[in-house]
């Protein structure tokens, strides 16, 4: 239903939105502020595809001060997210994206039985 990914530049997301089938929808969590990337996603399509292709939308509160930016609460976030799961967190795009799903999912974002997809595109640093 959702497929879900941090954006950097957006170039991502704009390719995934398109290829992505049916009613599936993809979430572009921002990891750098100043609400810039709809815009320059939109570019990106136009350019590869000649226009918008499929539903995406971006929810701008996660970038936790911006790119590169982890403040307490979030490496804290992530650092639980680890001990729980298992799963090593990278800081700068994961976490941001982790930490939105969480939160989108306790505000009732995604109806009871939605499938939501992490697309996680890097791996932690050594």
């Amino acid at each position: 239903d959702v497929a879900a990914v941090a954006c950097g530049t957006g170039g991502t997301l704009a390719g995934l939105a398109a290829g992505l089938a049916g009613s599936a929808r993809t979430l572009g969590i921002p990891v750098l502020k100043g609400g810039f990337l709809t815009a320059e996603i939109r570019a990106l399509q136009t350019e590869a595809f000649g226009g918008p292709r499929g539903a995406w939308s971006l929810d701008e509160r996660f970038h936790h001060g911006g790119y590169a930016r982890v403040p307490a609460d979030l490496e804290a976030f992530a650092a639980d997210f680890e001990q729980r799961h298992g799963v090593p967190v990278e800081r700068i795009y994961v976490a941001k994206l982790l930490h939105a799903l969480v939160t989108l999912a306790a505000e009732g974002a995604f109806p009871r039985g939605s499938t939501v997809a992490a697309v996680i595109t890097g791996r932690p640093f050594p």
